[in-house]
């Protein structure tokens, strides 16, 4: 990707979504462990069987990764900086941010690495309430937040993304117009 202008508008759908992700990220923990308490409080229903808000903690990454290692939170912390360097730098300074889509992901990105980055830093652990588990047929998945599901929502978009075919420029397209009778023009 070479440097090129990048649309203000992109800055502003970046901005958006990233700031305001991670505010709504890190109202939803606040409000949640103020209603419900610290981990070991009772759980709230929302769907019963299947949805719940539990508080807890996670020193680690998505899922628990590494909770057990030491300092796991600074790392993961300090982690969170670098990639956020690291997109901004891509989006703004290399001018990966006029794909729109990318721009996307990766403000979903940087949303949930700032929530639980704040965590990390404040808290020296993330705070976790969402529970899903499927009682039925005996699920049960890791207690998460919405910091972690912008986190996996912006990996999967970037993962389809590398996955779409890439089209040729249009420059490059020898079907095009302008390649066509530039062609014809040097015959």
């Amino acid at each position: 990707m070479t440097k090129g202008a990048v649309p203000l508008g992109r800055v502003v759908l970046f901005l958006a979504i990233a700031l305001g992700g991670a505010a709504f990220d890190l109202t939803t923990k606040s409000r949640v462990f103020a209603s419900l308490g610290e981990p070991g409080s009772p759980s709230r229903t929302i769907i019963p069987d299947v949805l719940e808000f539990q508080t807890n903690y996670n020193p680690g990454a998505l899922w628990g990764f590494a909770r057990t290692w030491q300092h796991s939170s600074k790392v993961f912390a300090g982690l969170s900086v670098v990639a956020g360097f690291a997109i901004v730098y891509w989006l703004f300074v290399r001018g990966a941010a006029v794909d729109a889509r990318l721009t996307v992901a990766l403000a979903l990105i940087m949303a949930g690495a700032i929530g639980n980055c704040y965590d990390r830093l404040v808290f020296g652990r993330v705070r976790d309430f969402v529970h899903f588990h499927i009682d039925r047929i005996n699920f049960d998945c890791a207690i998460f937040n919405f910091a972690d599901n912008m986190l996996v929502a912006g990996a999967l978009v970037l993962m389809v993304l590398a996955l779409r075919p890439e089209r040729p420029a249009p420059e490059d397209d020898p079907t095009s117009p302008s390649v066509s009778e530039g062609a014809a023009q040097a015959s």
